[in-house]
């Protein structure tokens, strides 16, 4: 599970690195290179968490959101009229 933590804290630093970098004087080919290479930096966040994230316990039905202890009611979708 620390592996997933480190993913997605790098992909978060270089996230927010990225968002300021117009505004810290870095040239425009640095920027651009970053541009180029973000989506492999969120590709690999997904295939660690894919790869090395734990499962849920829970099927869709028992719980609607995993984090919180929402038992569905099946009142939930909105009447179309």
């Amino acid at each position: 599970m620390k592996k997933v933590r480190v993913a997605i804290f790098i992909s978060t630093l270089y996230a927010l690195f990225f968002q300021a970098t117009p505004y810290t004087g870095i040239p425009d080919r640095f920027i651009f290179g970053m541009f180029l290479l973000s989506p492999f930096v969120v590709l690999y966040m997904a295939y660690v968490i894919l790869k090395h994230g734990k499962p849920s316990s829970y099927t869709f039905e028992e719980r609607f959101y995993d984090d919180y202890d929402y038992v569905r009611n099946g009142k939930e979708q909105m009447d179309a009229e």
